[in-house]
């Protein structure tokens, strides 16, 4: 176990001891010298033989050695992110590099920020519900899953152009003015689905394009990649409007001259006809505006104001600006990666791999071209490529999948503090036993002809689908094999608990006001 032990290491470590965890399997850190110092004079008074107590930042540990821990508590002592990014990049890279054992447990415990300034309460508001905006599930206040802000008619900081062409007689309320009203419950739900996208998206695509690794799987053009990528969050009407002229014409010149006229985002691939490039080009502009579950996280980045978009996104207020690059620049962890420049290019990445098959590598096309309406039963859901991408990204990129049933939270407030602080207990689990059942991508669908090894796979996919099928359709989509029911229930997070009702502060929210 590790945990960051401050000047007074021994009050963590009694509590450790006494639930029998022994001396020598515990890891205590502290980077700052003086109470490095003051710390381990504490252990050798206490005499507690066998304690690893490390004068060094646990980044560096994650980063330097191979170590991995079946728990791992982390205390920020601040919110997440900071405004000095530490405390969200410390996980970023404790996912990216694997310190969590593939079965361990992360305790991180986190303080709601000071928002008792309208200027703070307005920077971390718009983070928060920029993150949970394009969520299409979220949690209610009291237990159980609703349908997310854009299901009960919010907007998230429009633009004024959309608020015009909206045609209401109301106008839809600002899912940003909602979150400050109820801060605590989405401040405490943005750090447990931050931390689980880190574990299941983020993580894993930075680990995995810190190496040449990611070629086995796609082409060798990240800037092909990320050009796909950023037209996922721009709807380019001029384009289907050209090309809905150019059908008229019935030429392959004109539908030619209407695609070229757009060329500026990313260059037609190599070989294509017109009419494919046209349908191909204009068939992925705005998909993640329309389908905003399917790329979340872009979407967030989009908000946030960090690629070229249309009046589907008002401007990100000024005054959130330094929070949000510290918390962009906190996400791929410590050290930079290799073939991208941030983790604006990294989501970009991801999101065109996953909608894309002309970006994938011939082994991995073969598993895309798989015959699945064919060769699969039905079952719950259509079978589609969603079965072979993830799988196969996996086994390359080791994501760490969150037991969603097993989550506990907590929120209390400390003797003499005032500051209510967020404590999650979250299980991960690399799944091996699901990703190991089928071969290596470049045989993946021979196995698949086998009906026995097909369902076998599939059953146990279903189990991941299901534990994460009210987090987002950003990975999984339509894997179920079996309907929910009483022996196949999908996961929900049990409601955060609060540890100090009697508090006195303001613990007590609303959610929402449609539920």
């Amino acid at each position: 176990m590790a945990y960051l032990a401050g000047p007074e290491p021994q009050n963590d470590l009694a509590v450790l001891l006494e639930l029998g965890v022994r001396p020598e399997n515990i890891w205590a850190f502290e980077v700052e010298e003086k109470a490095a110092t003051q710390g381990l004079d504490t252990l050798r008074e206490l005499k507690a033989r066998g304690v690893k107590f490390i004068p060094a930042g646990i980044e560096d540990y994650f980063l330097g050695t191979p170590q991995r821990f079946d728990i791992i508590y982390f205390d920020a002592c601040g919110p997440f992110p900071s405004r000095s990014s530490n405390t969200a990049r410390a996980l970023a890279t404790m996912f990216r590099y694997c310190a969590l054992a593939p079965l361990g447990v992360l305790i991180s415990n986190f303080a709601r920020p000071d928002v008792s300034k309208s200027e703070d309460l307005d920077r971390y508001s718009f983070l928060v519900a920029a993150y949970l905006y394009p969520k299409d599930f979220l949690e209610s206040k009291g237990g159980g899953i609703v349908e997310g802000p854009q299901a009960h008619g919010y907007l998230l900081n429009p633009s004024r152009e959309a608020v015009d062409e909206s045609g209401d007689d109301k106008p839809a309320e600002d899912f940003i003015n909602e979150v400050k009203a109820n801060f605590e419950h989405y401040y405490g739900l943005f750090i447990t689905r931050s931390l689980m996208d880190l574990a299941t998206i983020v993580a894993p695509m930075a680990r995995l394009l810190s190496s040449d690794l990611w070629k086995v799987a796609f082409k060798d053009d990240i800037k092909a990649a990320i050009a796909r990528g950023k037209r996922l969050i721009i709807f380019n009407e001029e384009a289907l409007g050209s090309y809905e002229d150019a059908e008229h014409d019935g030429t392959d010149a004109a539908i030619q001259s209407a695609v070229g006229a757009t060329t500026d985002l990313v260059n037609a691939a190599e070989g294509e006809s017109a009419d494919e490039m046209a349908s191909e080009y204009i068939d992925s502009d705005g998909d993640a505006i329309v389908d905003s579950d399917h790329s979340s996280l872009i979407w967030t980045l989009a908000a946030c104001g960090y690629y070229p978009v249309d009046t589907n996104f008002g401007q990100p207020p000024a005054g959130a600006k330094k929070l949000i690059r510290d918390w962009h620049n906190a996400l791929v962890g410590k050290l930079p990666i290799q073939h991208i420049n941030d983790l604006k290019d990294l989501v970009a990445v991801y999101y065109a791999w996953r909608h894309d098959q002309s970006l994938w590598s011939e082994a991995m096309l073969e598993i895309g071209q798989f015959p699945y309406r064919e060769r699969m039963p039905f079952l719950c859901d259509v079978p589609t490529s969603e079965i072979g991408f993830y799988p196969a990204f996996a086994q390359l990129a080791y994501p760490a999948h969150p037991n969603v049933r097993e989550t506990r939270r907590f929120r209390y407030v400390a003797e003499t503090k005032i500051t209510p602080m967020f404590i999650d207990v979250i299980a991960f689990d690399e799944c091996r036993y699901v990703y190991d059942w089928i071969s290596a991508m470049h045989l993946t669908p021979e196995d698949w002809k086998d009906l026995s090894a097909q369902l076998t796979f599939r059953f146990a996919l279903d189990g991941i689908a299901k534990d994460k099928r009210w987090f987002g359709s950003d990975f999984l989509y339509g894997c179920h094999v079996v309907g929910e029911s009483a022996d196949f229930l999908t996961s929900e997070l049990t409601l955060r608990q609060n540890l100090s009702p009697t508090s006195g502060d303001n613990g007590d929210v609303e959610v929402l006001n449609a539920c």
